[in-house]
């Protein structure tokens, strides 16, 4: 579905949260999960989160967590892998040995290296279910835990999106992945959209797809002038990226775009309204929803899981959540949404 702002619910309707609560209680007839972490802290590829003290989450907890719901397939996320190949080896044998629903792989290549080539030879010899790379690149300032820098940038505190240096040698590994039949899952924070939107449009052959809505950074719902800013500039980014027809856009981990929304009010109704708002901007055949799933609810949320009402948000009841707010929508949206635009983006 892609249709214009005046066809999206107002996220001020006084009758809004009453429409959510009404329909938040059913589910997608069907689930491609394309978004979700294994941690192996104790294994090397994981080094860098046994490093952060991260808990090991496995494929059974997330068969677990996941028991009920319609979830045909998945696509497993890479997690701060300090070895993209071997993360992906390892989750490639738990999908051989049937232990998940993994049917895609997107795996860790920092492209910036100068031997980015062999790298990526090594990550698709070790997976036939390889399908893209993640590099994570949300930088904006030294990382401190308050800004929207990711921690995964704390070692390199590069732009490599914006640092002119740095962004030819990104880019030059970036230019690699179309040639290997290979997509790019895009991390970035709204400052860096325009120079992203600007280096993917040389490279048409990427297929590209922004993690966690594009990440808009904490807004309060207070009608405020710092919510003012941050909204302007993530729309400012986000059209420009949408501009292009190889970028899709996930929807997930929403809880570091609105602290706290699983607690429903203006909270809920606000970014009920971003998601509606992105789902026009790129249709509903170029976005998707997905749980980010480890760990727990909290933490798969907003990543620092330190908001207490997220605490009681399970699986079941994310996938709900989402599925309420585009009840409005035909069922062939809906099905894109859930499960046909991750299936073609990833080629499952």
């Amino acid at each position: 579905w892609k249709g214009s702002a005046s066809q999206v619910p107002s996220p001020c309707c006084p009758f809004m949260h009453c429409c959510i609560a009404a329909a938040e209680m059913t589910l997608p007839r069907r689930i491609v999960d394309c978004h979700h972490h294994f941690l192996a802290p104790d294994e090397p590829f994981h080094a860098t989160l046994g490093a952060l003290g991260a808990p090991a989450y496995t494929a059974e907890q997330y068969a677990a967590d996941s028991a009920g719901l319609p979830i045909e397939k998945t696509v497993h996320i890479e997690a701060l892998a300090d070895d993209g190949a071997g993360e992906a080896a390892y989750v490639d044998a738990l999908a051989s040995r049937g232990a998940c629903k993994v049917a895609a792989i997107v795996a860790n290549c920092d492209l910036s290296a100068p031997d980015a080539a062999a790298a990526l030879d090594k990550i698709q010899a070790a997976s036939a279910r390889v399908r893209g790379i993640r590099y994570i690149l949300d930088y904006d300032g030294p990382f401190d835990g308050e800004c929207p820098t990711h921690v995964a940038c704390k070692a390199h505190a590069t732009d490599y999106l914006r640092d002119a240096s740095a962004a030819a040698a990104f880019e030059r590994g970036f230019a690699l992945l179309a040639a290997r039949g290979l997509s790019f899952d895009l991390q970035l924070c709204p400052a860096q959209m325009e120079a992203a939107a600007a280096m993917i449009s040389r490279h048409p052959g990427v297929p590209v797809v922004i993690d966690h809505m594009g990440k808009p950074w904490r807004l309060r719902a207070d009608g405020g002038a710092a919510d003012a800013a941050e909204l302007a500039a993530w729309r400012k980014g986000m059209a420009a990226l949408a501009a292009l027809p190889q970028v899709s856009c996930k929807l997930s981990m929403l809880g570091v775009a609105v602290p706290g929304w699983p607690a429903g009010g203006a909270k809920e109704e606000l970014l009920r309204g971003l998601v509606l708002e992105t789902i026009s901007l790129f249709g509903a055949r170029r976005c998707m929803f997905n749980s980010n799933w480890h760990i727990n609810g909290a933490v798969s949320n907003s990543d620092a899981g330190d908001v207490p009402s997220d605490e009681a948000l399970t699986m079941a009841s994310l996938f709900e959540r989402f599925h309420g707010w585009v009840a409005h929508l035909g069922e062939a949206e809906r099905e894109a949404l859930f499960a046909g635009s991750a299936e073609r983006f990833y080629r499952i």
